[in-house]
């Protein structure tokens, strides 16, 4: 189907064949509900429909409170829904700045519309029939609607600049601590919340007073009963946000230049500065004295900030499960800088004494099940393979799209630079080359808003195709996809992890370096030395070393022993029986000679006699009970 259009019926043959219509209304403030916004549009539609006396009313749908800047909204969603399952199949809209406030915004509702078999029609003015026609109208109101649109920010833009520069409040929610006075008048400003400005007094104190932690602040809080603004209960994170604000500053800063990772910050030139106005320091009715501030502003520097990770870095969040039954939840440990999973009752006033489990440990374990469970599903019956997939849908009919107007801007192009060259002194061309000029400029521009799509699309999309060549690879393997795409295809599995060994204890800090050696040279643990044995050892020593390596009140033989009862057992130091002695010197004497590349000597000795046992280094995972959904149909 070209851009543009869509099957339309009317009359065929004399007879008069009924249009199911859709009828879709958008306002950007709730305010406007109840009114006049959706209300006007309504009467419009209706007006409109009684001139067509074939179309029938079929389904309304509303936007309320949606911003007309995005193309992604729910009653936008369910309108898309309706006519892709055939319940209408023209979409009547007031004007065309209700789809839309931008020219992008317009264009991608216009092509979703299109592209699940629809067609946009608008009361206040016809968009022509199918083809150039209607793009170069809806190009030319588009334009028009874009102009309004910031033509309307600029003067808002500009009231809030010269209210800021006035120290009133240019809008939004107030800073903890803070009411608006005159809300919703002329000259609003902030004056302290009676009910608010005593928790910042009291945070103040208690920072000041030298709280360990945020996690400490926030209980302090709670349990007085100084709860959030919507009466939640405080934590780390939100604590830390309100801590960073200008409450416990002093001022605000409107349109910051530091703060640009949200929809909500503030829109910068090319130059990197504000685009609509200068910041500007709006000083705060003192709640907190100068001084107090700067004691505070010191004190803060002290706790440390919440570290958090989104879930897509934990792919098992949820899905593991302990002895007390409580799911396990990501958890960073700074200390160790690794990633870890801990029990959710962890921080429970009585604690479950469920283990910290390494993350990427555990993560591989997972994968490598789910990876043998896909493998033995033939590739066609996987049931999470996707059979029809609409964003590769969407992107295959829009890059056709892209493709025709492509195709069409060459063409006029050629077209273009054939009527320059016979222009000289004929009206009639040089009318026909302006013409061309500007249908030109216009499909240029249709072409950049449908390659911007095309992007996002595509974006999208790879997701999607990332995810089916996966899962339809011979030997499938989800280690190829992003954690947060792992992430999905865990949940997808119905993945569910229990932790077989109790016991098990992560261990944090550096590994010992003498286990790893045996790891990683496959070096057995010999046995106990014998006296021959020993005095071998006690020779090759003293041949490397000075008469004070042997002036210390530590026994070297009793201390060599407790080293190979430590390497057979998987102890920890501190768990050394005092028989070999002081634990401490025992572990340096041992990454001395380890070092020095003696261990690797002392050991070849002993292993000549006895029996050699492999080394028990501490598991890095625990053992695993491992079950998805798939499981019954692997075994088919």
């Amino acid at each position: 189907m070209q851009q543009g259009t869509a099957t339309r019926a009317d009359n065929k043959g004399g007879e008069t064949q009924t249009v199911d219509i859709a009828a879709y209304m958008r306002v950007s403030t709730a305010e406007q509900k109840g009114r006049y916004g959706v209300p006007t549009q309504a009467q419009a539609i209706r007006g409109y429909m009684e001139q067509q006396p074939s179309w029938r009313l079929v389904v309304c749908r509303e936007d309320v409170g949606e911003s007309g800047s995005t193309y992604s909204r729910p009653g936008l969603d369910a309108l898309l829904k309706d006519i892709t399952e055939g319940r209408a199949k023209l979409v009547l809209v007031h004007r065309l700045d209700r789809l839309g406030r931008t020219e992008s915004a317009i264009w991608r509702c216009i092509w979703q519309i299109e592209d699940a078999g629809g067609e946009v029609e608008c009361c206040t003015e016809p968009l022509g029939e199918a083809g150039f026609e209607r793009w170069l109208t809806v190009d030319r109101l588009a334009q028009a609607v874009e102009a309004d649109y910031q033509r309307i920010l600029s003067r808002t833009q500009a009231g809030r600049q010269l209210k800021a520069v006035d120290g009133g409040w240019p809008g939004g929610p107030a800073p903890y601590g803070y009411r608006i006075s005159g809300k919703g008048v002329f000259g609003s400003a902030l004056e302290a919340d009676p009910d608010e400005a005593p928790v910042v007094l009291l945070i103040a104190d208690l920072v000041i007073g030298g709280v360990p932690g945020l996690k400490d602040l926030a209980n302090e809080l709670n349990d007085r009963g100084a709860l959030t603004r919507s009466g939640k209960r405080w934590t780390p994170a939100n604590l830390f946000h309100r801590l960073k604000s200008g409450t416990f500053l002093g001022e605000v800063v409107f349109r910051r230049l530091d703060r640009q990772w949200n929809g909500n910050c503030t829109r910068l030139g090319n130059d990197g500065q504000p685009l609509h106005g200068d910041s500007v320091v709006i000083p705060l009715p003192p709640i907190l004295s100068a001084d107090r501030i700067k004691t505070f502003q010191k004190a803060l520097a002290e706790l440390t900030r919440p570290r958090r990770k989104p879930n897509g870095e934990y792919p098992l969040a949820g899905r593991i499960h302990g002895s007390c039954g409580l799911p396990y939840v990501g958890c960073f440990r700074s200390k160790a800088g690794v990633r870890t999973y801990r029990c959710s009752g962890w921080g429970a006033a009585s604690s479950c004494g469920c283990v910290f489990l390494p993350a990427d440990d555990i993560e591989k374990q997972v994968i490598a099940h789910v990876n043998a469970v896909l493998a033995a599903i033939p590739s066609g019956r996987r049931p999470m393979l996707p059979i029809s997939d609409d964003a590769s849908v969407h992107l295959i009919r829009h890059i056709e799209r892209v493709r025709s107007l492509e195709r069409l801007v060459a063409e006029y192009g050629g077209e273009l630079d054939v009527l320059r060259s016979r222009v000289e002194g004929d009206r009639i061309v040089a009318v026909a080359v302006r013409q061309i000029e500007s249908d030109l400029e216009v499909l240029r521009r249709v072409l950049v808003h449908a390659r911007e799509w095309l992007d996002e699309l595509e974006n999208v999309d790879g997701t999607a195709a990332r995810r089916t060549a996966v899962l339809g690879s011979v030997a499938p393997d989800i280690r190829s996809l992003t954690q947060s795409e792992q992430r999905r295809m865990i949940e997808l599995t119905g993945a569910r992890v229990e932790i077989a060994d109790p016991t098990f204890r992560y261990r944090e800090g550096t590994r010992c370096l003498t286990v790893e050696w045996h790891q990683r040279t496959g070096t057995l643990v010999p046995p106990d030395p014998t006296d021959s044995q020993w005095d071998r050892i006690e020779e090759l020593l003293r041949s490397r070393y000075p008469a004070h390596h042997f002036r210390s009140p530590l026994n070297l033989r009793a201390a060599c022993t407790g080293m190979l009862h430590r390497l057979r057992t998987g102890i920890l130091w501190r768990d050394l029986p005092e028989q070999f002695g002081d634990s401490r010197k025992v572990r340096c004497r041992q990454r001395t000679w380890l070092a020095d590349g003696v261990w690797a000597d002392m050991v070849k000795i002993l292993n000549e006699e006895g029996e050699s046992t492999p080394v028990l280094g501490y598991e890095a995972a625990p053992a695993l009970v491992i079950r998805t959904d798939l499981d019954a149909e692997a075994l088919y």
